[in-house]
C-alpha cells in the first residue's frame, strides 16, 4: 500500500495520537509531519502500531459529531481542534451543546442579525453550530410543546459558562422581549449586577462565578413576564481572605476605580492597594476588564432596576465598612504579660465603620474585642485574645457582605417577580466549575459535590434513563458503559455516613475539631476506592471525582460550615440607625429567633428547637431542591471547555480539552448519541404531528399502524433511523430534523396557500363590489344624461 500523502493518526510520545500526514517512505522508515506544530516524525517501517490511517476532515470541522464516521477519541479532539482554529467554537453531539472558551470576544457572532438567523430555528442543524440555535430551539420548544425548558450549562472553571448565560438571556430578550420591555430589560442587568457582586478573579479564571444562580424566564402568551433568580453557597472566605495573583470579589475595585475624589472622601476611601482585604493577592487590576467603566454599568443597572438613591447609598456605605473592618488591627497590650490581651490600634477605622454602619461605636468596639457568654439571666464579657479578635473581625465583615448579596437577590426578585399567570417558563443553571487548587478547602468540596450532581443529572438523562426506557420498549439495544458517579455521589453526601453529614454531626459537638471530624473521615472511609488517606500524618484527604482526583485540607472545615454569627452582633446591626441596613439583620434575627429559640430582648432561651442549619446541610438541601426542579423540565445541555490553562485567547492545547472530554464522558456521549435514539415520541403524538406528511390521512386508523405508515413512506436511507418500540417510536435526531423540516416546509406552503386563497378572495369580493359601484354610477349617469335631454 502506498502510504504517501495519506493521513494518519501517529503517535508523537503524547498521551493521545496527533493528526499527521506522511511525506516520505522509504525502505525502512516512513516520515510524518505533524498538522499541530508542523514538526517531521521518523518511524520504522515496521513500527506499524505507533501510527494508523485517518479519515480527514472537511475544512472547517465537522458540524455535528454523531455524524462522523471515525467515533476514536483522537477524531472528536481533532475535530474540535480544527473548528477552533476557524473561530467555530461550537459544535454539537446530537443536541448536546460544545462550546470552547475562544477568551475573546467576538461581538460580529453575537449580533441582531445573527438572532435573526438563528430565530424560530426547530430545525438544529439549519445553520452552523452556535449558541442562539441551541436557545432558539429551547424556545421553540417551550412554545410548541408547552412544557418547561432548562438548559444547564456545566463545565470546569474558565469554561465560559457565564458568558453563555448572558448570550441565551440576550438572544430570549431579543426574540420575545414581552409586552412590558422594562421588564426585560430588568432581568438583563440582574446579570451584570449580581456579577459585579458574586464573581471574582481566580488563578483559573478573571471572571469566577464565586456562587450558583439558576435563572427562571416565565412566559404568559408567548411573551417574558417576569423571573425568578436562586442563588448558591456565596464563597463567604474570599471576602476576607484571597490566594496570590487572585482578587477579590469585583464590586470592590469597581467601585475604588468609579469613585471621585470627592465621593471617596465622604466614605473615607482611597486606592485598593491600601486595602488588607484587596491586596493579599497583589493582584489590583484585570488587563481584559476596565473596573471604571464597570462601575457605571453597575449605577445604570441598579437604576433600571428601580433601586433608590438611599438603596443605593447604603450599598455603598457597607462596602466601605467592610472595607475598613479590613483595616483594623490590634495588638496585644504590654501592661499584662501574664494575659494575652488585646487592644485596638487603629480607632480610625472604628470611627469610619460605625458611621458608615450608623451603629454605636462601643458596640463595634465589644464585638470586636469581647465574647458575650448568655447565661439564664445575664451576659457575661470575656476579653478575645489576638487570634479570636482577627477571626470576630473577619466573622463580622462576612456576616455584613453575604447579608447584603442575600439582600440583593431579594430585591431583583421583588423588582421582577411574575404579577399574574404564567404558561410556560425557561430555565437557565450557570453554577460553579469543577475546582482543583493548590489548596482546597470546604468551598471547593461544595463546589465539587455540586458538579458532581449535575454529571449525575447529565448521565441520568443521556445514558441511564435511556438505555431503560431502550429495554422496557423491548428494543434491539447494545448496551454502552458509562462512568456513574453515584457511589461519589453516596461518599459526600448520603446518609449516615457521608462526609457532610459527619461533618454536620461534628459541627454540632462544641469541642469537636477539624481533626476529629478528620480522624472519623479516615475510619469510615478509609476502605472506599474513592477516598484517599495521607499516608503521612497531614490535615487532609482526597476524593476521586468524576474529573480527576482532588486532595481537600480540613483545617477551618467545622468553623466554615457552622459559620455562625453571634448573636449580640446581630442585635448591634438590627439596632442600626439606618433602617435597611437593620432590615436585612432583623430577618436575619427573625430566622436565628426560630431555630434557637432564642429571645433577644431578654436575651433568654425560651425554648429548646432545632439547631441553625449548617452551610452544608441547606446547600445540600438546596442541592436537592435544585435538580428536582431540573427534573420536572425538559433538558438542554451545554458543556463548556476550557481551551488551555493560562486563559491565552484563541489558544487550544489538545492535551487540557481532552482531559475534559475524558471527564465529562463526552467520549461515550458522541457513541450513544450516534448509535442511540434519544427522540422519541408515544404512537398517539407522533401519528398527530405528522399525518399530515402521508398523502392518505387514515383518520380512523390506529396510531402505531399511521406511525408505521409514514415511518414506511421515508426514503429507504432513515430504516436504520428508528426502532418501533411497545407505546413508542424511536428516532435518531437526524431524522426527527428531517420530519421536522419536511413538516415545517408543508406548513409553510399551506399557509401560503391559505394565505393566497384569502388574498385572492378579499380582492375577488372588493373588485365585484368596485365593479358593482361602478355599474351603479354609469346606470345613474345615464338616466341623468337622459332626463336632460
Amino acid at each position: 500500500m502506498n502510504l504517501n500523502g495519506k493521513s494518519v493518526w501517529f503517535d508523537s510520545g503524547a498521551a493521545f495520537p496527533i493528526a499527521g500526514e506522511v511525506v516520505e517512505v522509504t525502505r525502512n522508515r516512513i516520515s510524518i509531519k505533524s498538522l499541530v506544530n508542523g514538526k517531521t516524525f521518523v518511524f520504522g517501517i515496521d513500527e506499524t502500531n505507533r501510527f494508523g490511517i485517518r479519515i480527514p476532515l472537511p475544512p472547517e470541522g465537522v458540524n455535528d459529531m454523531i455524524t462522523m464516521s471515525d467515533l476514536s477519541e483522537a477524531s472528536i479532539l481533532w475535530n474540535i481542534k480544527v473548528r477552533y482554529d476557524h473561530r467555530q467554537f461550537y459544535t454539537y453531539i446530537g443536541s448536546i451543546l460544545v462550546a470552547v472558551n475562544p477568551y475573546y470576544m467576538y461581538h460580529d457572532m453575537y449580533s441582531i442579525d445573527y438572532v435573526r438567523k438563528y430565530e424560530n430555528a426547530l430545525v438544529l442543524h439549519a445553520y452552523p453550530a452556535h449558541i442562539f440555535a441551541t436557545a432558539s430551539v429551547a424556545h421553540s420548544k417551550m412554545m410548541s410543546d408547552k412544557i418547561n425548558q432548562c438548559v444547564v450549562i456545566s463545565g470546569e472553571s474558565g469554561g465560559g459558562k457565564t458568558q453563555s448565560t448572558k448570550l441565551i438571556m440576550n438572544y430570549l430578550a431579543a426574540v420575545n422581549p414581552g409586552k412590558n420591555k422594562l421588564i426585560t430589560e430588568q432581568i438583563l442587568e440582574a446579570s451584570p449586577l449580581l456579577e459585579s457582586f458574586g464573581n471574582a478573579k481566580t488563578v483559573r479564571n478573571d471572571n469566577s462565578s464565586r456562587f450558583g444562580k439558576y435563572i427562571e424566564i416565565y412566559y404568559s402568551q408567548k411573551s417574558i413576564v417576569g423571573a425568578k433568580l436562586s442563588d448558591f453557597l456565596l464563597e463567604k472566605s474570599r471576602i476576607v481572605t484571597h490566594s496570590t495573583d487572585e482578587r477579590n470579589y469585583h464590586v470592590f475595585y469597581e467601585l475604588l476605580e468609579g469613585f471621585d475624589t470627592e465621593e471617596k472622601r465622604k466614605y473615607g476611601l482611597t486606592t485598593p492597594e491600601k486595602y488588607f482585604y484587596l491586596n493579599q493577592g497583589a493582584s489590583m487590576a484585570i488587563a481584559s476588564k476596565s473596573d471604571a467603566h464597570d462601575f457605571q454599568s453597575l449605577l445604570t443597572a441598579m437604576k433600571i432596576l428601580n433601586f433608590t438613591k438611599v438603596e443605593q447609598e447604603t450599598i455603598f456605605k457597607i462596602l466601605a465598612a467592610i472595607l475598613h473592618l479590613g483595616n483594623i488591627y490590634f495588638s496585644r497590650t504590654v501592661d499584662d504579660p501574664s494575659h494575652d490581651l488585646i487592644q485596638i490600634s487603629s480607632k480610625t477605622e472604628i470611627e469610619w465603620c460605625s458611621h458608615l454602619l450608623a451603629i454605636n461605636e462601643q458596640g463595634l468596639l465589644q464585638k470586636l474585642t469581647h465574647k458575650v457568654t448568655e447565661a439564664r439571666d445575664e451576659r457575661l464579657l470575656s476579653p478575645f485574645n489576638l487570634e479570636q479578635a482577627l477571626d470576630s473581625r473577619d466573622a463580622i465583615a462576612k456576616a455584613l457582605y453575604a447579608t447584603l448579596f442575600s439582600w440583593l437577590v431579594s430585591r431583583i426578585n421583588q423588582i421582577v417577580r411574575v404579577n399574574n399567570s404564567v404558561d410556560n417558563s425557561i430555565a437557565i443553571l450557570d453554577i460553579f466549575g469543577f475546582e482543583n487548587f493548590a489548596t482546597n478547602s470546604f468551598e471547593q468540596l461544595c463546589i465539587n459535590y455540586a458538579n458532581e450532581a449535575l454529571q449525575f443529572h447529565f448521565n441520568r438523562h443521556v445514558f441511564k434513563l435511556e438505555q431503560e426506557e431502550y429495554a422496557k420498549e423491548k428494543l434491539s439495544w447494545k448496551k454502552i458503559d458509562f462512568a456513574d458517579n453515584t457511589d461519589c455521589l453516596d461518599l459526600i453526601g448520603k446518609k449516615p455516613n457521608g462526609i457532610l453529614q459527619i461533618l454536620d454531626d461534628e459541627s454540632n459537638f462544641p469541642k469537636a475539631t477539624d481533626q476529629s471530624f478528620l480522624h472519623k473521615c479516615h475510619r469510615l472511609h478509609e476502605s472506599n476506592r474513592l477516598y484517599g488517606k495521607p499516608r503521612l500524618l497531614k490535615t487532609t484527604f482526597s476524593i476521586r471525582h468524576y474529573a480527576g482526583e482532588v486532595e481537600y485540607d480540613v483545617r477551618g472545615f467545622l468553623d466554615k460550615n457552622r459559620d455562625l454569627l453571634r448573636s449580640d452582633a446581630i442585635d448591634l446591626f438590627s439596632s442600626s440607625r439606618n433602617e435597611i441596613l437593620a432590615d436585612m439583620f432583623r430577618d436575619i434575627r427573625e430566622v436565628y429567633e426560630s431555630h434557637r429559640g432564642f429571645h433577644f430582648k431578654t436575651g433568654r432561651f425560651i425554648t429548646m428547637k432545632a439547631k441553625t442549619p449548617t452551610v452544608s446541610a441547606k446547600f445540600s438541601d438546596s442541592l436537592s431542591n435544585l435538580i428536582d426542579t431540573m427534573t420536572r423540565c425538559q433538558p438542554t445541555f451545554i458543556r463548556c471547555v476550557k481551551p488551555n490553562n493560562d486563559k491565552t485567547p484563541n489558544k487550544l492545547e489538545l492535551s487540557v480539552v481532552l482531559e475534559q472530554l475524558r471527564n465529562t464522558g463526552m467520549l461515550e456521549t458522541v457513541r450513544i448519541r450516534k448509535l442511540g435514539f434519544p427522540r422519541r415520541y408515544l404512537f398517539e403524538q407522533f401519528a398527530k404531528r405528522y399525518r399530515c406528511l402521508t398523502s392518505n390521512p387514515m383518520d380512523n386508523s390506529d396510531p402505531k399502524e399511521v406511525t408505521i405508515h409514514i415511518l414506511n413512506t421515508l426514503p429507504t436511507k432513515f430504516t436504520s433511523k428508528y426502532q418501533i418500540g411497545i407505546t413508542k417510536v424511536f428516532m435518531r435526531e437526524s431524522l426527527e430534523q428531517h420530519l421536522e423540516k419536511e413538516r415545517t416546509q408543508l406548513l409553510s406552503e399551506a399557509a401560503s396557500t391559505i394565505q393566497r386563497t384569502i388574498k385572492g378572495y378579499i380582492q375577488r369580493k372588493n373588485f365585484e363590489k368596485q365593479r358593482q359601484a361602478v355599474l351603479i354610477l354609469q346606470r345613474q349617469y345615464r338616466r341623468w344624461i337622459d332626463r336632460k335631454k
